[in-house]
């Protein structure tokens, strides 16, 4: 009676172990599908983000030259007319008064 009391405890155990590996592995069939979905997703974005980052870099760089055509035709414009100019703004050479 005790060896069939301790084999009964011992396939007991054993289904719930299998039982609970059975929704373990179940849950993973449903999960893990939508985590590839979603990894693609997130990959695909990344990409957009890199290629956007790209192109506002290369806009920046076209303002920063289109800023630095419009402040020579200033200093130009300014030289010219032999005005007297002192720019305005933060001088870090001139302490504040």
């Amino acid at each position: 009676m005790m060896n069939d009391a301790r084999f009964q405890r011992m396939s007991d155990e054993y289904k719930a172990v299998r039982n609970v590996q059975d929704k373990i592995m179940d849950g993973l069939d449903e999960v893990l599908p939508a985590m590839a979905r979603t990894i693609d997703e997130n990959r695909q974005a990344i990409m957009e983000n890199r290629q956007a980052i790209m192109e506002n870099r290369q806009a920046i760089e076209q303002n920063r030259l289109a800023i630095m055509q419009a402040n020579a035709k200033l200093d130009a414009l300014i030289a010219h007319f032999d005005v007297d100019y002192k720019p305005t703004g933060f001088n870090p050479d001139t302490p504040e008064q």
